[in-house]
Formats: structure tokens, C-alpha cells, sequence
């Protein structure tokens, strides 16, 4: 019977084993079932919030709304995608461009509509997917984006109006701001390389320091715009009406300034090297024989 006591000699052993077995399938349905049940709390909250509060005719509700979209968006990286475009489209009708609208300076956006887009800028963009921060013809005149910098990289900003909005430091890489209105706007300190600014209005717009590499500036108008040490390398600026712009210090090496009004611009300082200016409209003659700075380094970036 050698076989019957080996058997009962390992008996200890095999219900140690269907112990170990019994308790591994145990805490992996109750993982499960925390998991379903999280899921299914995060879907309540997102119903209440997206259905309920964003609807609400109150302000505090549609703000407590929000702040609770944002909470959402940071427990669950699942849900963050479609978060985003929800908040997007909320802003999109809530604050759909007026054309002809006032411009004035005292101007301050609905708080919701400033929360909202504060809430997609401080977002984390790692969990984006493919969802796009969609604000297209949508009404941003004198939004602030507060500290930490704004990302809002690839954005569809087409056709917004985004006057007197301050929004420096932002990163606004390869975002899309055709023919989008940004007069008087403050994008200092900005990350703008190769962004979409063609048939934008620019007047008056502070973008010191900021980087526009590559940008592709077709037939905008940014007069009176100010670009002091701005790295304009290799930006687009065909028919762009740039009077009065103060470009002092500003990096233009191989900008395309082929049909570009420049009269009355502050060209001091500026590298000029390598730079299209086929029907370039200056002041005088003398503009082009500014004395470029001897690094080719760029300037702002």
C-alpha cells in the first residue's frame, strides 16, 4: 500500500494548494467586482455631471458640474477622452462667436466658459487619445489661462475670438488659429511653433519672446503686433500685413516675407539672414541693410 501512503502523506500539501487556489480565484472576483463597481460609480458621476449639472440654469450648478468632470478626468484616464470633448462641446455652444461683437477691455468671459477651457488647458495631455480640444467659432474674448502653462497643442481654435484673452506661457504648438481674432490678446513666453495663424488678426497682439518656428502666418494681419525677440525661423509670412509691427531683436532667418507689408516696422536688431523678401514692401531701402546679430542661433527658442 505504499501508493494509499503517499497519497495521504500529501494530502496536507494538495489542500494547502487548493487553499492558495481557492483564495487566488476569491480575491480575483472581488477585484473584478470592485472594479465593475468603480466603473459603475465613475458612469453615475459622469451622468450627474455631464446630463444633470451641465444643463442646470444655475451658475453653481453648472460650475459644480464641471469641477466634477474634472475630477472624473483625473481618477480615470478611460473616461478622459470623451471628458474632453464634452467639456469642448460645451464651450462651443455656450459661447459661440458673436461676429461684430463689442471690443472693449473691461470684457470678462461668463465664469463657466472661463472654467471650462481652464479646465482642458490644465488637463494631462498623456491621456488624450485621440480626442482634440475642439473650440473652433467659439467666444474666448478675455479668457485667462493661469499658471501652470496652458497645453493646448493641436487645438482646433479656427475662426475663435480670442481678443484680450491672456494666455502666455501657453503651448500652442501646431494648434489651428485660421482666421481666428486675437487682437489685443497676450501670448508672450508662448509655444507657437508651427502653428496655423493664416488669415488671423493680430493687432495689437503681445507675443514677445515666443516661438513661432515654422509658423505659417498666410495673409494674416498682425499691425502693430508686438514680436520683440520672437523666433519667426522659417515662418510662413506671405502677404502678411506686419505695419507698425515691432519686430526688434526678432530671429526671421529664412522667413518667407514674399508679398509681405512691413513699412513702419521696428526691424532693429533683427536677423533678416536667408530670408525671402521677393515684393517685400519696407519703409525705405535702408531697412535691409540693418546690421543682422553675428550668431545664427535663434532667438527664442
Amino acid at each position: 500500500m505504499p501508493w494509499l501512503k503517499l497519497a495521504v502523506a500529501a494530502l496536507p500539501g494538495l489542500a494547502a494548494v487548493a487553499a492558495v487556489l481557492f483564495t487566488w480565484v476569491t480575491v480575483g472576483q472581488t477585484k473584478e467586482e470592485l472594479r465593475l463597481a468603480e466603473h459603475g460609480q465613475i458612469t453615475n458621476r459622469f451622468n450627474v455631471a455631464a446630463v444633470q449639472h451641465l444643463g442646470s440654469e444655475s451658475l453653481d450648478v453648472r460650475l459644480g458640474g464641471i469641477y466634477a468632470l474634472q475630477r472624473i478626468m483625473e481618477d480615470s484616464s478611460r473616461d478622459h477622452p470623451t471628458i474632453v470633448s464634452v467639456l469642448s462641446a460645451y464651450v462651443r455652444e455656450h459661447a459661440p462667436d458673436p461676429k461684430g461683437a463689442p471690443t472693449g477691455v473691461s470684457l470678462r468671459p461668463p465664469t463657466d466658459i472661463q472654467v471650462a477651457v481652464s479646465v482642458l488647458a490644465g488637463r494631462n495631455p498623456g491621456a488624450d487619445a485621440h480626442s482634440l480640444v475642439d473650440l473652433q467659432s467659439s467666444d474666448l474674448r478675455g479668457v485667462r489661462l493661469e499658471p501652470p502653462p496652458p497645453h493646448l497643442v493641436g487645438a482646433d481654435l479656427a475662426y475663435a475670438d480670442l481678443r484680450f484673452a491672456v494666455w502666455s506661457h501657453a503651448n500652442l504648438s501646431e494648434a489651428r488659429l485660421v482666421h481666428a481674432s486675437l487682437m489685443s490678446a497676450d501670448l508672450a513666453d508662448s509655444q507657437l511653433r508651427e502653428v496655423n495663424l493664416s488669415g488671423s488678426t493680430l493687432s495689437g497682439t503681445r507675443l514677445m519672446r515666443s516661438d513661432l518656428r515654422s509658423a505659417d502666418l498666410t495673409g494674416a494681419e498682425p499691425d502693430n503686433a508686438r514680436l520683440t525677440g520672437a523666433n519667426l525661423t522659417r515662418a510662413n509670412l506671405t502677404h502678411a500685413n506686419l505695419k507698425g509691427a515691432d519686430l526688434a531683436g526678432a530671429d526671421l532667418q529664412g522667413a518667407n516675407l514674399t508679398d509681405a507689408d512691413l513699412t513702419h516696422a521696428n526691424l532693429a536688431g533683427a536677423n533678416l539672414r536667408g530670408a525671402n523678401h521677393t515684393r517685400t514692401k519696407f519703409t525705405t531701402e535702408e531697412d535691409w541693410s540693418i546690421p543682422a546679430p553675428d550668431s545664427t542661433e535663434s532667438s527664442a527658442g
